[in-house]
């Protein structure tokens, strides 16, 4: 009976390291856990990597330019803040009616648009935009200047949540 006291001992001890050694490892799991609204969607957009083009594709697996940016907000709870479903067109007069348009200053999250309102994409910094392409990439990263071959036209300012720099 006295060894079947001290071996349930034993598993209690175990059972009590175990519990510890897990409590000390959840702060890194939750560090590396998205924690702005930029950081959603970018990881939202970013999952779609290599996704091919369709017209009117709003997800989960294909994607017109549109498609990707609604999908990557909604995905998140945040249609909102971009007017909802839009195309690139309805998107640009949508910020343009509420003064958030630019050529200039763009931050983590805003929407890129290209040409007379042929395209659309999510601006992630250091000048690169994720879109979605109609070519064999499909959702891709790029320069927002000199690479798509239509005309940078303006920066759509959202009003998401950010990383500090």
């Amino acid at each position: 009976m006295a060894s079947l006291r001290v071996h349930s001992v034993r598993v209690g001890l175990i059972a009590l390291l175990i519990a510890a050694f897990m409590q000390m490892l959840a702060p890194v799991t939750a560090a590396a856990t998205p924690n702005t609204e930029y950081d959603l969607i970018y990881a939202t957009a970013h999952a779609k990597m290599g996704d091919q083009w369709k017209e009117r594709g709003r997800g989960p697996n294909v994607f017109d330019c549109s498609g990707l940016v609604w999908y990557a907000f909604h995905s998140n709870g945040l249609q909102g803040d971009i007017g909802g479903y839009r195309s690139v067109a309805g998107y640009y007069n949508w910020f343009k009616q509420r003064g958030l348009v630019s050529k200039t200053d763009p931050q983590l999250g805003d929407l890129v648009v290209w040409g007379n309102n042929q395209h659309i994409g999510i601006y992630i910094g250091n000048g690169q935009a994720i879109s979605t392409l109609i070519t064999k990439h499909g959702v891709s990263i790029h320069p927002v200047k000199g690479y798509l071959g239509i005309k940078f036209k303006a920066y759509l300012h959202t009003q998401i949540t950010r990383p500090s720099v």
